[in-house]
C-alpha cells in the first residue's frame, strides 16, 4: 500500500497535536518573555550551513553587490559622533547578507513538502492568535470588547513581523500551489484581523488584488465579505480611518526623519549614502519619536536608528536614497529569476509592505517567507514535470 501524507491522513489530529505544542510554547514566552530576537536568523543561517554541501547552481552577479554593500557600510561608515552608546549596527548589515544568501542558495530547496508546512501555518497561526488573546485576558482582564486590540495578539515575536511569513504562506498556496479553496483566504482575513497590524493589512490590500483578479465569482464574493470585515474592524481599531501625522506614528517618525533634510528631495540626494551604520539620529530628530528612545534603551540621549521602526526612514538615514531603493529592487530581481515576474510581485508584496512599518529587509521572519516562497515555486514546478512524465 502507497504511503499517505500524515496530513492527509489524520489531519485533525496532526493539527491538534501541533496546535497543542504551540500553545504550550506561546503560554511559556508569554508568562516568561525570552529575547529571541536572532532566533530567525540562526534558523536562516543554520539552514546556511547545513546546505552548504549541497550548492548546486550558478552565483548571481547580484552576490557581489550585496557583500561589497555589506563589507562598505561595515568598514567604510564613518565614526560615530557618540561613542558611550554603540548602535546595533549588525540589524542594518541584514539585508545585504539576505541578499547574498539568495543570490547562492535560491534554488537548494528543503526537502520537506512545503505546501504542508503553509498549509499548516494558515490553519493553526489564528488559533494561536485567539489563544494569546486568551492569556491575555487572564492575565490583565481587560473589556471584552477591547481584549483583540489591546492585546495584539502574537505566537512567538510581534505580530508585524509574524504577519508577513504568514501571508508569504498563503501566496505559496493559492498563487504557486492554485489552492483556491476558499477557506484559506478566509483564515487569512480573520488574521489580519485578529492581529490588528497596520502594515499587515497593507500587505493584505495587496495581495487582494491579485487574489480577486485570480479569483472566480464565488470566491470574490465570500473574499470581499471577509476582507471587508477585516479592513473595517483594523482601520477603527488601530484609529487609521483618517491617515494623518497625528494617528500614524511610523508617519510621525518618517516626518521627523525628513526634517534632516528640511523636507527636500535635493538635500536628500546630497546624501547619497546616508550617515553610516554607526551614527546616532540627531537629538533633535530623537525627541520627535513618539516615546521610542525611552522605550527601548531606557536613556533618550541614546538615539539608535532602530528606533526609527520603519525599515524605510531608518534606510533612508542609514543607507542613503539611492541604496534604500536599490534593496527592494535587487530582491526582486533575484525572485524573478526564480519565478518570473507576476509571482515574484506577489511574493514581495508582505516583505515590502511590512518595510514601512518595523523589520522589512532586514526582518528575519521575512526574509524566510520570501525563500520559502521561492522555494515552493520550484517544488510545484518540479511534481508538475513529474505529472507531466507519469501522463506521458
Amino acid at each position: 500500500m502507497p504511503h499517505k501524507d500524515c496530513y492527509e491522513e489524520f489531519p485533525i489530529l496532526k493539527y491538534t497535536q501541533l496546535l497543542v505544542a504551540c500553545c504550550i510554547v506561546n503560554t511559556i514566552v508569554f508568562f516568561f518573555p525570552i529575547r529571541l530576537f536572532f532566533l530567525p536568523d540562526i534558523v536562516v543561517l543554520s539552514y546556511v550551513i547545513y546546505k552548504f554541501k549541497d550548492i548546486n547552481q550558478d552565483v548571481s552577479s547580484i552576490f557581489y553587490i550585496g557583500l561589497a554593500l555589506f563589507l562598505g557600510y561595515l568598514f567604510l561608515s564613518p565614526e560615530p559622533s557618540q561613542t558611550e552608546y554603540v548602535n546595533n549596527f549588525l540589524v542594518p548589515l541584514k539585508p545585504f547578507v539576505y541578499l547574498c544568501i539568495m543570490s547562492i542558495y535560491s534554488r537548494n530547496i528543503p526537502s520537506f513538502s512545503i505546501r504542508n508546512f503553509a498549509q499548516t501555518i494558515v490553519v493553526l497561526y489564528p488559533l494561536i492568535l485567539l489563544w494569546n488573546a486568551s492569556l491575555y485576558y487572564i492575565k490583565f482582564h481587560p473589556p471584552l470588547v477591547n481584549i483583540i486590540r489591546d492585546a495584539r495578539p502574537y505566537f512567538m515575536f510581534e505580530n508585524n513581523f509574524e504577519i508577513t511569513l504568514y501571508i508569504n504562506c498563503f501566496v505559496i498556496l493559492f498563487f504557486i500551489f492554485k489552492l483556491r479553496d476558499i477557506k484559506y483566504f478566509v483564515l487569512m482575513s480573520a488574521t489580519i484581523l485578529l492581529a490588528g497590524s497596520r502594515s499587515g493589512l497593507l500587505s493584505f490590500a495587496v495581495v487582494c488584488i491579485f487574489y480577486f483578479a485570480d479569483a472566480n465569482w464565488k470566491q470574490r464574493a465570500f473574499g470581499l465579505i471577509s476582507a471587508a470585515a477585516a479592513f473595517t474592524y483594523v482601520a477603527i481599531g488601530r484609529n487609521i480611518t483618517e491617515i494623518s501625522l497625528g494617528n500614524i506614528d511610523r508617519l510621525q517618525t518618517l516626518n521627523a526623519m525628513l526634517t534632516d533634510y528640511n523636507h527636500s528631495f535635493v538635500e536628500i540626494l546630497k546624501v547619497p549614502f546616508g550617515h553610516g551604520i554607526y551614527q546616532k539620529i540627531p537629538m533633535y530628530i530623537c525627541e520627535k519619536l513618539p516615546y521610542f528612545a525611552e522605550w527601548f534603551n531606557g536613556n533618550s540621549n541614546n538615539c539608535d536608528p532602530i528606533m526609527m521602526q520603519a525599515f524605510y526612514s531608518r534606510a533612508l538615514f542609514e543607507y542613503g536614497i539611492y541604496i534604500t531603493i536599490l534593496i527592494p529592487v535587487l530582491f526582486f530581481l533575484l525572485i524573478r529569476r526564480e519565478t518570473g515576474s507576476k509571482v515574484a510581485f506577489v511574493i514581495m508584496a508582505p516583505i515590502t509592505c511590512v518595510a514601512s512599518s518595523v523589520g522589512g529587509f532586514s526582518n528575519g521572519i521575512a526574509f524566510i517567507g520570501v525563500m520559502l516562497s521561492i522555494y515552493a515555486y520550484i517544488q510545484s514546478k518540479d511534481m508538475q514535470q513529474k505529472k507531466l512524465k507519469l501522463t506521458l
